[in-house]
């Protein structure tokens, strides 16, 4: 059978996947081995509204490459998908789109047509990242496609909010949160995100004190909140301010009297040592207060603008405003000491990247004592979860859960779990999973249900149980029985807390299991400028772009290849990098394809192979070829060292053992060395029926078919494409557990390697052959030798290796294009000769005869002169400490390894020159 001469990915990639899917290939049930150990990995579930990313594309990468290896293996394997239904953002949506299509609100429509549109919205628009899924060869279960307002998924979430409730883990209160006056909701803590401003403004405002000429003065990056202050503490040891402690200030703008109290919480030697007190509006004023019973005075309204409490002159200004004008008057009442240029810090919702306010709101929160407790305890007496990488992020995660505050759940939202919570007309509160049951808890009363939804990640906590049936009614199914815990979690740092965390929490109380047994972390996939991709940066990389670039396994496995856990900078000749890889391999399969006449893959061929190795004839020396007995050996230490990578989730360290088997030993050795053996038929072949051909044939078919099953967890539409096309490939090379399903390399046996097979002295004196004809190739290349011309290679070494190259004269001569080989304990050669050295010999090339001396030692000096001069150029940028300083840390690296280069380069060709004399 002949392969195309190029590779095409789309082709293989639209036929494949589908077939996968409609044969169930992916479903645990396609194994019918009832011994088979279960294997399950859940998706982190993306939102409905989003497309693939980058950071997506990787972590799909690691999941499915380990879920295709574990169904391999032979486990009863379970990868299921699912999506969220993203509260904030499909909201967002919703609201653009009605306001674009209809110029309304959402209030003009009402809530129930509102959450209408939305699942209209989800179904137009929701399915587009699981679409994005199929196209990257995710094997998941479709089947189980879990989204987290399915029907059980909805009864999971108010089963799971009434039993908290009524174990008191859940209460109602008033607390000081995190407000987004852009999308009018409370945002969790780690729903906030930090950005650094070097352009604000530390305000010193000076207070009167009454009944005296005293003023005092606070600093405040807030001006605006001083509407709201209610007290302005200070230390009590403050000498400076022991005697105004109790005393009265008439607060500016507001005409309202405050007192001066003493807490510990002041620092007297930060700033003036005197803090504005306004509990209303700050999380740290808010519990001053409640130590000293302050007036909450809350002072904004929920969009961000100054409400009637701040005054008749700032009613209904926004906040920033509000802020310029409070400066501008305490300066007219000659009450502004100074305004100082300042670092500050401020709060911005991650979503909407709008200035987060800190105000006092009645919200419904989670108590996260036993709740941290739980979770601290599986990781002290199970090290669960397993992190991988463990530092920092074991350290990381204990730390946040022992200083866990509480939750807030709830959300001003229309879309989203409502919750489960009514209130009568006096205001009292019945919380129930139905409206019906709430009703008969209130005696019969007319009932209004909390306008508030729950925080997303209440319902994503319960996805590692929820997804397998468990719905609070429903708490036995065998889907979960069989797969949970779930094996492995993958999944980025930036949401350790928000989901890991609550998942491992809520597993616990309400299954008693712990939700995964490992975690990997990924790192962040950076721009090309190494920066976070966003769309302010414009450096974004679509996986989808690079699909259509380079095709879907090119893309994997480099992502792959750098998924290591430490962030990394995207780079698309890495990708190209591996498209070329895929090239090769369809170049190589294509010559094997080219020259398998009368064969076919062949298991037993390898194995009798192996028996020869091992029972060599009286002499010693095995009746298989070193090459043969090399490619067996390497197929099988790699076999053996990638499934200890993948155990060990080092995806880079196994892409890099499978390249360097496929490029360097297979493709670049292995092929060239039987090259004849398989393409020859002359007389001896005629005679002996061409045996020794055919059986070349067959060994090299076989050791390809072993290798791209290997590749395939990584590389699946390419293997998959090669497998089909392979003579003798057929469900009998199926794992037991996949007998009877079509033929497939996803149901293969994954190769786990021999340790019997492992041929030392083979691969010691392949190598010693190899770099021995790397090194001829070396010399032929520095000193501009035409491979037109053939030349005397003289070669010293012991007798082991003299032996070894007498055997593989042939060989060496053929692949070195060389015209004779001398081999003896000692190198007798003219002082002109080019020499090298390897780990078990000494060459030497003599040069005349073969090179223009005159001419060579020119171009040599020319040479030395071009790159001493590029390291010169290069070593006095690396001597100058203010670049170095401010240069681009890679910048410098690379300047250095460039220098490092250069040196050797250098070397090299002073070592040329000299041998021409």
């Amino acid at each position: 059978m002949e392969l195309d001469k190029a590779y095409d990915p789309k082709s293989a990639e639209e036929h494949h996947y589908k077939r996968w899917e409609e044969s169930g290939f992916f479903a645990p049930e396609i194994n019918t081995d009832p011994e088979a150990k279960p294997y399950s990995i859940v998706i982190p579930p993306p939102n409905v509204t989003g497309s693939l990313h980058m950071g997506h594309a990787l972590q799909h990468t690691i999941m499915d490459s380990l879920i295709r290896w574990k169904r391999m293996l032979g486990y009863r394997t379970l990868w299921l998908p699912g999506t969220d239904h993203a509260g904030i953002s499909v909201q967002r949506k919703v609201v653009e789109q009605l306001k674009k299509d209809e110029h309304k609100k959402p209030t003009d429509i009402g809530r129930e047509e509102f959450i209408k549109r939305a699942w209209a919205w989800k179904e137009q628009y929701g399915n587009t990242i699981t679409e994005q899924m199929r196209r990257e060869g995710a094997s998941v279960d479709w089947s189980r496609h879990r989204f987290t307002m399915d029907e059980s998924l909805s009864l999971a979430v108010r089963n799971v909010f009434c039993t908290l409730y009524d174990e008191g883990w859940i209460y109602r209160g008033l607390r000081i949160v995190n407000w987004c006056p852009k999308d009018r909701t409370v945002l969790s803590d780690l729903e906030v995100k930090e950005e650094t401003k070097k352009d604000g403004k530390l305000t010193y405002l000076k207070y009167p004190v009454m009944d005296s000429d005293q003023t005092i003065t606070v600093a405040t990056t807030r001006p605006e909140t001083m509407l709201g202050d209610t007290a302005v503490a200070v230390n009590g040891s403050d000498k400076r301010y022991k005697d105004l402690v109790g005393k009265t200030i008439l607060l500016p703008l507001t005409n309202r009297e405050i007192p001066i109290i003493a807490d510990e919480y002041v620092d007297a030697e930060f700033g003036t040592g005197a803090v504005k007190i306004t509990p209303a509006h700050d999380p740290n004023d808010y519990l001053v207060g409640e130590r000293h019973g302050l007036e909450q005075l809350l002072v904004m309204n929920l969009d961000g603008t100054m409400n009637a409490a701040a005054g008749a002159e700032f009613d209904g200004m926004d906040r920033f405003a509000a802020r310029e004008k409070v400066v501008a008057m305490f300066d007219e009442l000659g009450l502004l000491e100074k305004v100082d240029d300042y670092e500050i810090t401020l709060p911005v919702c991650e979503r909407c990247k709008t200035v987060v306010e800190p105000i006092l709101s009645e919200q419904w929160f989670v108590k996260m004592d036993e709740m941290r407790d739980m979770a601290l305890d599986l990781m002290k007496t199970e090290g669960s979860p397993h992190f991988s990488p463990r530092v920092p992020h074991e350290k990381v995660y204990t730390n946040w859960l022992e200083n866990l505050k509480d939750w807030t759940i709830s959300r001003q939202l229309w879309w989203g779990h409502q919750i489960p919570a009514w209130y009568d007309a006096e205001g009292n509160v019945f919380v129930a999973r139905t409206e019906e049951e709430a009703v008969a808890k209130s005696g019969g009363k007319d009932l209004t249900q909390d306008n508030d939804v729950l925080d997303t990640w209440f319902s994503s906590g319960l996805w590692a149980f929820s997804t397998f049936g468990w719905n609070g009614d429903v708490t036995e199914t065998d889907d979960l029985n069989a797969f949970l815990p779930t094996d492995v979690l993958v999944t980025g740092r930036d949401i350790m807390f928000l989901w890991v965390s609550r998942m491992m929490m809520l597993t616990k109380k309400f299954v008693d299991k712990t939700a995964f047994n490992d975690c990997v972390i990924t790192g962040t996939v950076l721009g090309k400028d190494g920066k976070p991709m966003s769309k302010s940066r414009n450096n974004g990389v679509d996986p989808i772009e690079m699909f259509d670039k380079f095709g879907v396994d090119a893309t994997r496995i480099y992502l792959a290849s750098i998924a290591t856990g430490a962030d990394i900078r995207w780079n698309d000749v890495g990708v190209e990098t591996y498209r070329n890889f895929a090239n090769k391999i369809w170049n190589a399969t294509r010559f094997c394809l080219m020259n398998a006449e009368g064969a076919a893959v062949d298991h037993k061929s390898l194995e009798s192979l192996l028996q020869q190795a091992k029972e060599p004839p009286e002499g010693g020396t095995p009746s298989a070829s070193l090459a043969d007995r090399w490619i067996v050996s390497r197929l099988n230490r790699t076999a053996l060292d990638v499934n200890a990578a993948l155990g060990k989730y080092e995806f880079h360290s196994a892409v890099s053992l499978l390249y360097h088997f496929f490029w360097d030993d297979f493709c670049d050795w292995y092929i060239e060395l039987v090259k004849d053996e398989i393409t020859s038929w002359g007389v001896e072949e005629e005679r002996s029926g061409g045996e020794q051909n055919l059986a070349a044939k067959v060994r090299i078919l076989t050791v390809l078919e072993i290798a791209l099953r290997m590749l395939h967890p990584f590389m699946p539409y390419l293997t998959e494409e090669l497998w089909q096309k392979l003579p003798g490939t057929s469900n009998a090379l199926h794992h037991a557990a996949y007998a009877g399903a079509d033929a497939t390399i996803m149901l293969a046996s994954f190769p786990p390697g021999d340790e019997r097979a492992i041929d030392a002295r083979a691969e010691a004196e392949m190598s010693a052959v190899i770099e021995l004809i790397k090194k001829v190739r070396n010399i032929r290349a520095e000193m501009n030798i035409s491979t037109a011309i053939r030349f005397t290679v003289h070669v010293a070494a012991d007798a082991a290796f003299q032996d070894v190259f007498r055997a593989n004269e042939a060989q060496i001569l053929k692949l070195a294009k060389a015209a004779e080989l001398v081999i003896g304990d000692e190198l007798d050669v003219p002082r002109a000769s080019a020499k090298a050295v390897t780990n078990d010999a000494r060459l030497a090339v003599p040069l005349e005869g073969l090179i223009d001396f005159d001419g060579e030692r020119t171009r040599l000096a020319n040479q030395i002169a071009k790159l001493t001069e590029e390291k010169t150029r290069l070593d006095g940028q690396l001597l100058n400490a203010n670049f170095v300083d401010r240069a681009p840390a890679e910048k410098v690296t690379e300047l250095r390894d460039r220098s490092t280069e250069l040196e050797s380069q250098i070397a090299t060709l002073n070592n040329n020159l000299e041998a021409l004399d």
